[in-house]
């Protein structure tokens, strides 16, 4: 099987706080879960969670970037969802949804620091 990525991963456990909608008629219709990134990418991330979540669901996530003490909150879609052998817990696999370019600016600068060059391209 071959694994096609589109941005490098960075192994890194991050606090994350997901958010997501169980009726989006009703405002307020929503549950908080708190997870932890396993890896993370510019267009996703593998989360660590307590709860199962549906394929192609969207959360709204909340990630406390350790290391440069920044705050992220960006959307993203369920892509995978993997149930933890012997554990009551899950790995999800998200993509971000990026509406706004601050949101990416940030974790640009979080995961290839200010002395790395931050690639132009990706190949």
């Amino acid at each position: 099987m071959e694994i096609r990525r589109k941005d490098k991963r960075f192994k890194e456990e991050n606090e994350v706080i997901i958010q997501y909608t169980l009726d989006r008629r009703k405002f307020n219709s929503y549950i908080e879960v708190n997870a932890a990134t396993y890896d993370l990418s510019i267009s996703g991330a593998r989360l660590r969670t307590k709860k199962s979540f549906p394929l192609d669901a969207t959360l709204r996530i909340q990630i406390n970037l350790t290391r440069s003490r920044q705050v992220i909150k960006v959307d993203g879609k369920v892509k995978w969802l993997k149930k933890m052998t012997g554990e009551d817990s899950y790995e999800i696999g998200v993509e971000f949804l990026h509406d706004i370019s601050k949101t990416v600016l940030s974790l640009l600068r979080h995961l290839y620091g200010e002395d790395v060059k931050i690639p132009s391209a990706v190949s």
